[in-house]
């Protein structure tokens, strides 16, 4: 196989760049041709995506939901190339979603086996999302993050944020439309296309990442002290019992908003609203356990050593 690993050096604290050059170790020594790239700035995952696409059997993005997020984005034809989430960053939500293997030895065996499991993909206008889209207070706290952050985070990097959106937070008014219908208002929104968000809270538990539906949990009232009560429920599996919550879901959500409210993706900053989320079904192959055997194109990435060795 040929295969593109793509590493995010300050994910996992600093042990992202030693554990993916084991799994390239791995797989060099199994006799599969691996391209390896460290990024060095933001977007460069995007860019290696989109210079590697059509070259290469699979993508291994080697950090966290947002490095695979720009792997994402970066291709033309998600659909064309399996991708790998290699967990090594903070929450790792699809990894840990679809059971990835963290070991190299047994990741670069889920790459031989090639059997992927196709995942739906959400949209926010035109910007993709696997795992998670949010607006309100959690997106106001990935604003900070982009501000403040200086390479390793983890999830004790996040207090200093939420303190300092906290310090001046006031609930923003949402209306969220689903699927046309009549608008809910709201104070905070989660869209999940997984059932845990950041990895272990427990929001939107009925979601699954191939029922070609989003899931959607709308916190009528989202003040600060309402904040830690619903944290506290999402960490104990208890949160559809609150009856300031409001659980559905949807192929299609519209937000309107008193203002601009901040809106993020897959953990990272992405913009404001008025949104439109969509989902495309069964969008993006993954190489996962228990999946099929992935069926490519003839044209694809078989005969690409040759033309990159050329």
């Amino acid at each position: 196989m040929h295969v593109l690993v793509i590493g995010n050096p300050t994910a996992g604290k600093g042990r992202a760049r030693r554990r993916a050059a084991a799994l390239v170790r791995h797989l060099e020594r199994r006799g599969h041709h691996v391209e390896w790239f460290v990024t060095t700035r933001a977007g460069e995952a995007r860019s290696r995506a989109a210079q590697f696409e059509g070259r290469v059997d699979c993508m291994v993005a080697a950090g966290g939901d947002g490095t695979l997020n720009e792997v994402l984005n970066g291709l033309a034809e998600p659909e064309r190339t399996p991708l790998v989430p290699m967990a090594l960053g903070t929450a790792n939500m699809l990894a840990r979603e679809l059971a990835i293997p963290r070991d190299p030895a047994a990741l670069a065996s889920l790459i031989e086996a090639d059997a992927v499991r196709r995942v739906d993909m959400g949209r926010v206008e035109g910007t993709r999302f696997l795992s998670v889209a949010g607006v309100g207070f959690d997106a106001m706290v990935t604003e900070q993050v982009r501000h403040v952050r200086r390479g390793r985070l983890g999830y004790r990097g996040y207090v200093l944020p939420i303190l300092r959106t906290l310090a001046r937070y006031r609930p923003p008014r949402l209306r969220v439309r689903l699927d046309g219908g009549a608008p809910v208002e709201c104070e905070l929104l989660i869209v999940g296309n997984l059932r845990c968000y950041g990895g272990i809270l427990c929001v939107t538990p009925a979601a699954r990442c191939d029922s070609g539906r989003l899931d959607v949990c709308l916190f009528r009232s989202a003040k600060p002290a309402e904040l830690v009560r619903y944290a506290w429920s999402a960490l104990r599996g208890g949160l559809a019992e609150d009856p300031q919550v409001v659980h559905g879901s949807a192929t299609r959500i519209d937000v309107e908003a008193e203002g601009s409210v901040p809106v993020q993706i897959d953990g990272d900053a992405w913009g404001t609203t008025p949104i439109e989320i969509a989902i495309e079904p069964a969008a993006v192959p993954i190489l996962a356990p228990g999946g099929v055997q992935f069926a490519r194109r003839a044209s694809g990435a078989g005969a690409s050593s040759a033309a990159l060795s050329g």
